[in-house]
């Protein structure tokens, strides 16, 4: 049986110190604190709860928010039936330090209980008080990705000794005391030697567009670490190289002229956006349309000018204002508007005396194709011509049928057909020729 509602988890008791309560004790030590509770339930008293939450933090915990920012424990146990009596080591603290601890306990539903009582206690007195010699880092190399670093070892004591970890931390600000908790922590370092170690390590993942600082302390024994010597500064790469040509520019033409572009977006992780350019001709001069790049992968152009066509390239730039090659010029009809596809309309005049050209229309969509063909047949379907259409120019658009044959001669007057072959169309229409 589990509850649904946080009020049914019952609260644990954190006991720590010196403190006891159903003949459980809790310890202190130099660097840790072990708490002690008995389990609840999963309803109030009743059945299993799914895990524990135990936080530590040097600053007084209070709330919830207070509680969400102390440090996970780890090694803490998996809930016990209710009433078993249960235990955890917070371990890695600095002595003669008072520390803060509270616990939560959650249902397989994801309830949680209310706060514990908040515990604090402070650490034992070491009798080791001095903490190891501050760590110099120098700079060795660098990649647009990646920063080597080196440094020798200190000791446990001051110089006396080996310590037992060497933390590295890097920022986009210069790194002291104050702030080396905001600092990002580097995962990796090499296990210390004697004092006087020469060691390296490559910090990986950097960005190095940007300038940074680097900074290292060293842990002994009792988790006494040094002081910052210095925060190593390393300055930015200047970044020459540009982003990828965008692909799959293409467009749609809306009314009033309005353009509305599309193409795939980049994938550099420092791309600032993207430069649209228009010209009048295929071969330019190009302008600018776009005062500052755009940061989709789309654009609409709503002043387009009143002209057949236009043309238009896209290019990408980088957080360095590198800019990429541009797109091929991309045409784009601005008439037709309103015309979705190919459409063979009926011939004029209708009848039309034999000796003469016969006219027939043609809508063509801006969006192509723009070539077709028109077969003219007889009454009975046996052909008599084919007409090209090569390099239509979209909106309403015409040919002429001189009303000859493949061979150049004269057709006799009656009834003619007129295919639209152009992709996927087909269509007739129906003519007469007289005398």
């Amino acid at each position: 049986m589990c509850s649904r509602t946080r009020t049914a988890l019952w609260i644990p008791v954190l006991l720590a110190g010196l403190i006891a309560a159903g003949g459980v004790r809790a310890q202190v030590a130099v660097t840790g604190v072990t708490l002690a509770w008995t389990a609840p339930g999963d309803d109030s008293l009743a059945g299993t709860a799914t895990r524990y939450d135990l936080r530590w933090s040097p600053a007084p915990i209070a709330t919830l928010a207070d509680f969400a920012q102390a440090t996970p424990a780890a090694g803490v146990p998996v809930p016990g039936v209710a009433g078993t009596a249960q235990s955890a080591t917070v371990t890695g603290l600095m002595p003669e330090t008072a520390y803060w601890f509270a616990l939560r306990t959650f249902d397989e539903a994801g309830n949680g209980s209310a706060l514990s009582n908040v515990v604090q206690a402070t650490t034992l007195a070491s009798s080791d008080v001095v903490r190891p010699a501050p760590i110099a880092l120098a700079f060795v190399s660098s990649t647009n990705t990646s920063v080597t670093l080196a440094w020798t070892d200190v000791g446990d004591d001051s110089l006396t000794g080996v310590s037992s970890a060497v933390e590295v931390r890097w920022s986009t600000t210069p790194i002291n005391d104050a702030n080396w908790s905001a600092a990002v922590s580097v995962f990796g370092e090499p296990a210390p030697g004697a004092p006087g170690t020469p060691q390296q390590m490559l910090v990986d993942g950097v960005d190095r567009t940007r300038d940074l600082w680097f900074a290292a302390r060293a842990r002994d024994d009792v988790n006494r670490v040094s002081g910052i010597d210095s925060t190593l500064p390393v300055t930015h790469l200047l970044d020459t190289a540009p982003p990828a040509t965008p692909t799959g520019l293409a467009a749609t033409v809306g009314a009033a002229r309005a353009v509305q572009l599309r193409w795939s977006p980049n994938s550099e992780p420092d791309l600032a956006g993207y430069l649209v350019y228009r010209a009048l001709d295929p071969g330019g001069p190009f302008t600018q349309l776009t005062s500052s790049p755009v940061v989709t992968s789309d654009y609409l152009d709503g002043g387009a000018p009143d002209t057949l066509a236009v043309w238009y390239q896209v290019s990408a730039v980088d957080a360095t204002a590198n800019e990429s090659a541009r797109t091929a010029a991309l045409r784009v009809f601005l008439r037709g508007a309103g015309i979705t596809a190919w459409k063979l309309r009926t011939p004029f005049p209708n009848p039309s005396p034999t000796g003469s050209s016969v006219t027939l229309p043609l809508d063509v969509p801006p969006s192509g194709p723009f070539e077709a063909i028109v077969e003219i047949q007889d009454a009975a379907g046996q052909h008599v011509r084919t007409l090209h259409v090569a390099g239509a120019t979209p909106g309403p658009y015409a040919i002429a049928w001189d009303g000859r044959n493949d061979a150049g001669r004269d057709c006799a007057p009656g009834v003619f057909r007129a295919w639209l072959r152009v992709g996927d169309v087909r269509q007739l229409v129906r003519f007469a020729r007289k005398p």
